[in-house]
């Protein structure tokens, strides 16, 4: 935890050695990377096994952190691998694990329970209640969802016993962080496996419907006039110009995005941020008008504060275009047909030069280059050559100066210090030493020579010579900054001896300082007969077929009261009741503010019709269930006559246990439950887990083979017909694209955004103003029941949230009728009749592209 006084740690990306290097250069505190495995970012280049141990030695000499991601979600087949690749990475001292998979902390806490683990991003813990249940789990620290405010972020830096981690720069992704399968569900790239498309950058068309059918689908898309063609394309974080305001609230590490950067970006925004942290530390900084004009030149999609700075959630997408923006210099005053030779009006002091890259954006197209002769600049105007012609009035950006490096920070061609002595046993020279690392901490090091010094015949060795040879450190990462020698003179040995004694002690002592942040032999040890006791356990066969049972049971997820009603007549087990709760906090559009009487009597009448139709009634919370939510939502279970509640967060289910003593809790597709490790972690606190949507049908087979020879496995359910959840965002699409006020007049329409393909991807708003964005095809397994009843689920599940009452009702008896050994093929083509835009069987049957 942070102490009082102390600076936030400044964390750098490293996708690649050359960013490694600019990081520690610029004056990072710490770096995360990833091996070329289990990492969020897979188009980075990354680091094999050899190259993360020389960057993890390399960063300890400077005194640097490294944290290794180990971030992306693991199939039940990769189970062992990467408990090999925790031990490996405990052996070769790495400060700590990134990790997003609940499984792979339990792995971790098994294996390695020494070595540090960090909560990444794509845990989406955005509540006290998830930081604790990290803490809980025995993690250091936890880097929280980028859609927090700085409020909410000090509550949990204050209350819970564990360090925060926030973002301050760079991308922002268009979804909650670990909730976005839109790649995933578009072409099989998960993002969850650092494979995203990044489907958020692509243009897309906003249509509406002002009628539906009885199964909610539209009647008659129309589309919709709105600001710009990108409504899923975040601007860039930049919290730099309220930096003073984030070190005043005790967070432990300040985070840049980018480890797809080039090392110029790492550079140029690390060197920035820590010479503003230093300032701040001294009392004297002021944002830099230079610096923020720097950061915006290295990359920039336009910049915003953030949610964590108090951005308005419109302001987190830049609605007209997707890439870098650089700065608006001016523009074309004329195009010389002529001499091939643009005029430009510059705006403000910022002139192009030779070397500069330019985009000049007119009504219809963008041109992009780089400037290649000289520049005249006179009176506010500037020449250059240009072969194409461009429209008068036309914008000119600078999207790259030519001239701008980073400032490299305190450690640029720093040596480390070393204090050595020399003494003499015998003749034979022993060398020893302390190296002494940026943060204090001091290593001991010693060599005796394998050679001995002899008597000399004419001229001994003098204190001065040995000294001098000694000094010569050449090009390793030390200097000789003390030495004592104790040296009984008169003795001889040639020159090159005493270089090689040098040279091997300061191997040595770089060997030293490795092996000072890796665990003991024996430490290391214990964790290799864990990972085989491991590999033993798992060898042995577990039952291949799965228990006598009664068939699956039938779940519906629903948002309506005519929709309970529907699922209830279909014959279904349960339904997941998700209404619309609308907590007025001034960023919804829409006016609507539901009283908690007013939920407790839509929740009672629910139970009214559950009962009627002997079904389990369960509270389904929302996806993303932040304080206000649960403040608002907590103390109305003990009134709510509900058997069960839903979520989908971790915290959650021991938050509700500790409300209502006794409450079951289920487990939805938000906790991405992806094997069996995760279902032994998560289990005790639920008495249902849903199967994560993009796991193969293998994948799920394994999953469960494996998960009943579990002391305790809650009831495990498949997802298997619907508009699958793909996205989950705090802005509001909506508003950002048509204003408040046309939003809060759309009463029930149905809204959807349309790639470039056709396709259109339903998007609802939820009780608190988040837009949720749902696959444009309809998953469904119908066909695949029987081999889904072999599996052994507990429980399918059909979500028919905003499908209204006649496709519940409908598709309820569908799977029903399935699970009695119904015509599969007739209940297929009876399910693509009601379908939202046809049916796939997404993941299930394709897998994903690795």
């Amino acid at each position: 935890m942070r102490r009082s006084g102390e600076l936030p740690e400044l964390l750098a990306p490293a996708g690649s050695w050359e960013a490694l290097i600019a990081a520690i250069e610029s004056g990072a505190d710490a770096v995360y990377l990833a091996g070329k495995k289990f990492g969020a970012r897979k188009g980075a280049k990354n680091f094999d096994d050899s190259e993360l141990l020389r960057a993890i030695e390399l960063a300890h000499l400077y005194d640097v952190k490294v944290y290794v991601a180990v971030n992306t979600l693991i199939p039940e087949m990769e189970i062992e691998e990467v408990a090999r690749q925790l031990v490996w990475l405990y052996e070769a001292g790495a400060d700590a694990v990134l990790v997003q998979d609940p499984g792979v902390i339990r792995l971790a806490r098994e294996l390695v329970g020494d070595l540090e683990l960090h909560a990444s991003t794509q845990m989406t813990i955005c509540s006290l209640e998830g930081a604790r249940w990290a803490a809980d789990m025995g993690l250091k620290r936890a880097v929280l969802a980028r859609e927090l405010t700085l409020p909410e972020v000090e509550e949990i830096a204050n209350d819970a016993p564990i360090g925060v981690e926030v973002f301050v720069h760079g991308a922002l992704c268009y979804s909650y962080s670990g909730q976005c399968l839109l790649s995933s569900l578009i072409g099989g790239r998960s993002g969850n496996r650092g494979m995203c498309a990044q489907p958020c950058r692509k243009p897309y068309r906003l249509l509406r419907a002002g009628e539906q059918d009885d199964r909610g689908r539209p009647i008659k898309l129309e589309e919709v006039s709105c600001r710009g063609r990108y409504p899923l394309s975040t601007k860039d974080l930049a919290v730099y110009p309220h930096l003073k305001k984030l070190v005043r609230v005790p967070i432990e590490a300040l985070k840049i995005e980018g480890r797809m950067r080039s090392p110029e970006y790492v550079g140029v925004v690390v060197s920035i941020y820590r010479k503003a942290l230093d300032a701040i530390s001294r009392g004297d900084w002021t944002p830099s008008r230079e610096d923020e004009r720097e950061l915006a030149l290295v990359f920039n999609r336009e910049f915003t504060k953030g949610c964590i700075g108090g951005a308005d959630r419109r302001d987190l997408v830049s609605t007209d275009r997707p890439d870098h923006r650089g700065l608006r210099v001016g523009e074309v005053a004329l195009w010389d047909r002529c001499r091939r030779k643009a005029k430009v009006r510059i705006e403000g002091g910022l002139v192009p030069e030779r070397g500069d890259g330019l985009v000049i954006i007119s009504r219809n197209e963008e041109l992009g280059f780089v400037i290649r002769s000289p520049v005249d600049f006179e009176d506010g105007v500037i020449w250059f050559y240009l072969p194409e012609p461009v429209e008068k009035g036309s914008e000119v950006f600078l999207t790259r100066r030519a001239g701008l490096v980073y400032r490299q920070g305190p450690r640029a061609g720093e040596m480390i210090p070393v204090d050595m002595k020399v003494r003499w046993e015998g003749g034979r020279p022993i060398l020893e030493g302390g190296i002494s690392l940026s943060g204090g901490k001091v290593v001991r090091a010693a060599l005796k020579a394998d050679f001995s010094m002899v008597p000399a015949i004419k001229r001994p060795l003098s204190e001065d010579q040995i000294e001098a040879q000694l000094r010569k450190t050449g090009s390793t990462p030390f200097f000789a900054r003390n030495i004592e020698i104790d040296y009984p003179g008169g003795l001889f040995a040639p020159l090159g001896e005493i270089n090689r004694l040098r040279r091997e002690f300061l191997e040595v002592a770089e060997e030293e300082v490795a092996s000072s942040f890796r665990p003991s032999v024996e430490e290391a040890e214990k964790a290799r007969v864990g990972l085989e006791d491991l590999s033993a356990r798992r060898r042995k066969a577990p039952r291949r077929s799965p228990p006598e049972r009664s068939r699956p049971s039938i779940s519906i997820y629903v948002s309506t009261l005519e929709e309970v009603s529907g699922a209830a007549e279909g014959g279904c087990r349960r339904v997941y009741f998700e209404p619309v709760v609308g907590i007025a906090d001034g960023r919804r559009c829409r006016p609507e503010k539901t009283g908690p009487e007013e939920v407790l009597e839509t929740l009672h009448l629910a139970r009214e019709i559950s009962d009627r139709w002997d079904v389990d009634l369960v509270w389904k919370w929302p996806r993303i269930v932040r304080r206000r939510f649960f403040d608002f939502a907590a103390p109305l279970l003990e009134r709510a006559r509900v058997v069960e509640v839903m979520v989908e967060g971790v915290g959650l289910a021991e938050a509700v246990s500790a409300q209502v003593p006794g409450m079951r809790v289920s487990g939805s597709i938000g906790l991405n439950v992806w094997n069996s490790s995760a279902v032994e972690a998560l289990g005790p606190s639920f008495q249902r887990l849903t199967l994560s949507p993009e796991l193969s049908w293998r994948e799920m087979a394994e999953l469960l083979v494996r998960s009943r020879s579990l002391s305790y496995s809650p009831d495990l359910e498949v997802l298997v017909q619907g508009n699958v959840e793909a996205m989950v965002a705090e802005n509001c699409l909506l508003s950002s694209a048509l204003g408040c006020e046309v939003v809060a007049g759309a009463g029930e329409d149905f809204w959807g955004i349309e790639d470039e393909t056709g396709r259109v991807f339903p998007v609802r708003e939820d009780g608190e103003g988040r837009t949720h964005v749902y696959n444009a095809v309809e998953l469904s397994l119908i066909d695949e029941v029987p081999k889904i009843v072999d599996m052994g689920v507990g429980s399918i599940a059909i979500d028919a949230r905003g499908r209204k009452a006649g496709y519940a009702r409908k598709m309820a008896e569908i799977y029903r009728r399935s699970l009695m050994g119904g015509d599969l093929s007739g209940l297929k083509r009876e399910a693509r009749e009601i379908s939202l835009g046809g049916i796939t069987k997404g993941a299930f049957l394709r897998g994903r592209k690795e």
